[in-house]
C-alpha cells in the first residue's frame, strides 16, 4: 500500500513544514501542488528545491480538459486550443522529468460532471498525448462522485485513478469493477470519517488490490492512522 497526501498549496515556510510532516508520517512523495496558468515556472522551482532538500516529489497540476474548461467556460470552440496547450504540457512533463519527478498528478474535476461528446473525445485525445513522455501519471477526480464519466476515467492511458471516497459502498463496487488490472487505485478518505464499516470496506479492496491500492487524504497522519488500522503499518511506503 502506498501512502501519499493531496491538498491546496501553501507559503514556503508552511510548504516545508508540510514536506517535513508527510516524509514524518511515512508518505512515499511529498506534494507541490501548481498555482496560477501555464507554464507553471514557480512549479519548477519548487519542485528543485523540494528535490534539493532531499524529497521525492509528487507535482499536482491542473489536467488539460479541466484548465481548458475553466479558461474557456466550456465553450466548444476552444478545443481548437488543445493541441497548442498539450504543447505545453508534454514541455512541462519533460523538465519535470529532466528534474527527477517520477510521478505526476494531474486533476481533472471537470470528470465528476457529465461531458458532451466532443469533451469525451478531448479528454481521450489529451492523455493519449500525454503518454510521450515517461513520467507516470495519477488522474484525479475531485469535486465530485465519478458517475457519468466513471468508464471514461478507467480507461484513460493512465497508471493511476484517483477517486474521492464520498459514498464509499457504491463508489468501490463500480469503480473495481471497471478498474484495468495494470491500474492503481488511489482514495481520498473523508475527512473525519474513519469509521469501522469503512476500515472493513478497505480492507476487502486491500486483499483484492494490494499494493494497487493507494490512500490520500490532506492530512498525513489521518491515512498513516489508518494504514496502521489497516494491518499495513509495516508497509506505509511501499
Amino acid at each position: 500500500m502506498l501512502l501519499h497526501q493531496t491538498g491546496p498549496n501553501t507559503s514556503p515556510a508552511q510548504e516545508s513544514d508540510r514536506w517535513h510532516q508527510q516524509a514524518d508520517a511515512g508518505m512515499a512523495w511529498v506534494s507541490v501542488a501548481a498555482e496560477g496558468m501555464p507554464p507553471f515556472d514557480s512549479l519548477l522551482e519548487r519542485v528543485a528545491r523540494a528535490r534539493a532538500a532531499g524529497f521525492n516529489v509528487k507535482p499536482i497540476i491542473p489536467g488539460p480538459l479541466s484548465l481548458l474548461w475553466s479558461m474557456t467556460d466550456g465553450d466548444e470552440a476552444a478545443l481548437e486550443q488543445l493541441d497548442g496547450l498539450l504543447d505545453g504540457y508534454d514541455s512541462l512533463l519533460l523538465a519535470l522529468g529532466k528534474q527527477g519527478v517520477e510521478w505526476v498528478e494531474l486533476d481533472e474535476p471537470q470528470l465528476a460532471r457529465p461531458l458532451a461528446p466532443v469533451w469525451t473525445a478531448a479528454c481521450e485525445h489529451s492523455y493519449n498525448r500525454l503518454q510521450r513522455t515517461a513520467l507516470k501519471r495519477l488522474l484525479a477526480v475531485s469535486g465530485g462522485a465519478l458517475v457519468d464519466n466513471l468508464g471514461l476515467a478507467c480507461n484513460l492511458p493512465v497508471d493511476a485513478l484517483q477517486i474521492e471516497l464520498r459514498d464509499p459502498e457504491r463508489a468501490l463496487v463500480t469503480v473495481l469493477d471497471r478498474l484495468p488490472a495494470y491500474k492503481a487505485l488511489s482514495l481520498v478518505l473523508p475527512a473525519s470519517d474513519l469509521s469501522a464499516e469503512l476500515v472493513a470496506q478497505l480492507q476487502g479492496v486491500y486483499q483484492r488490490l494490494g499494493p494497487r491500492l493507494w490512500l490520500a487524504a490532506t492530512a498525513p497522519r489521518d491515512v498513516a492512522d489508518l494504514a496502521v488500522r489497516l494491518g499495513n503499518s509495516s508497509r506505509i511506503a511501499a
